[in-house]
């Protein structure tokens, strides 16, 4: 072989056969540097296809409420008041939405617990007696913006804490006992009233459009007041709608989601209005006091019109109160609706 001397080496020849570069391994280090990329390459690849399989999955999950009954599982317990919890249930899967439209309300089942008097509670006839479950309604505070979880807001009604009320709250108690980790049987959708956004009502199969919402609530009453109110207030942009809610309750501690109201009406002033009244005040209250009357609705409650409604929650003789003042003042009966 004819022995080549004084060649002179392109520069990128020249910087890999300088001293310690073995021009044999040069093919190897294309092949490693080849092999890398396509690793690299393959697991962006796989890990898209992941995530693409994942957002998938999650938008293919149905929602948790399918009007059949159905176990959530409690993962949290706070006290919001000296006798209201907050509870926070685990749906069935992580990305789950909880499906319950603007106004509806969801059951919640228990063992029907023992009566101190057989065939009574509280000291009356107990209608649930021969039953062995029973059931009550909630509203959530919770929409379905939280993904994978559901919050109930539950005012807890103790056994002895009350003399007129000296067995408790059947239901209350219950959820009250439950441990992080118990489940509770529910079913859902449930109720009457739906609504659909801008203003627009499904009431009984009845569409109505309003301008002006007012709403009376008492106690835990709230619950589906705030719900509503959210869901407003949340595309303020678009819906216009406005609200005026007079708040009824016993003492100035036991207004549920007082912090959340004020800071809504302070948000949005123009469009939403929140007053307080309580049975029995402190001596530095400045709201209204005693139960609603007609002054009262008067003074907070949108004028009668067609383009009002109004939305009662609370005690069945909250409810009765309040219609027959909403009647004498002239509002429709068809504009006066009950959760």
């Amino acid at each position: 072989m004819e022995e080549m001397r004084g060649e002179v080496l392109p520069d990128w020849k020249a910087s890999t056969t300088g001293p310690g570069f073995d021009t044999m391994t040069q093919p190897a280090v294309f092949i490693g540097v080849a092999v890398a990329a396509l690793v690299t390459a393959l697991f962006l690849i796989l890990n898209r296809m992941r995530s693409l399989k994942m957002a998938c999955s999650a938008k293919s999950v149905p929602p948790f409420l399918d009007k059949q009954r159905k176990q959530m599982q409690l993962v949290e317990k706070l006290r919001v008041s000296p006798n209201t919890h907050k509870f926070r249930f685990r749906l069935e899967h992580p990305g789950q939405i909880l499906g319950l439209p603007v106004g509806k309300h969801l059951k919640v089942f228990a063992p029907a617990p023992k009566p101190s008097v057989q065939g009574q509670w509280n000291g009356v006839e107990d209608g649930e007696a021969q039953y062995p479950e029973i059931e009550r309604k909630y509203t959530p505070v919770s929409g379905n913006e939280l993904k994978g979880y559901v919050e109930l807001v539950v005012k807890v009604y103790r056994r002895g804490e009350q003399k007129q009320f000296p067995d408790g709250g059947k239901m209350s108690q219950y959820l009250d006992s439950l441990k992080i980790g118990d489940n509770v049987d529910v079913m859902g959708p449930c109720g009457l009233i739906q609504y659909l956004g801008n203003g627009q009502f499904l009431f009984n199969r009845r569409t109505v459009r309003k301008k002006h919402v007012g709403m009376l609530a008492g106690g835990t009453g709230i619950t589906p007041m705030f719900q509503l109110s959210c869901a407003i207030l949340r595309n303020a942009g678009c819906d216009t709608t406005q609200v005026s809610l007079l708040f009824a309750n016993r003492t100035e501690e036991d207004i549920l989601l007082r912090d959340e109201l004020e800071e809504m009406k302070e948000a949005y002033p123009d469009q939403f209005r929140v007053e307080f009244t309580v049975d029995t005040p402190s001596s530095t209250w400045r709201s209204y006091k005693g139960f609603i009357d007609t002054e009262m609705i008067r003074a907070t409650m949108p004028p009668p019109s067609p383009d009002t409604v109004i939305l009662l929650c609370g005690a069945p003789p909250m409810l009765a109160s309040c219609r027959r003042n909403l009647l004498q003042l002239g509002y429709a009966k068809e504009d006066i609706l009950e959760f």
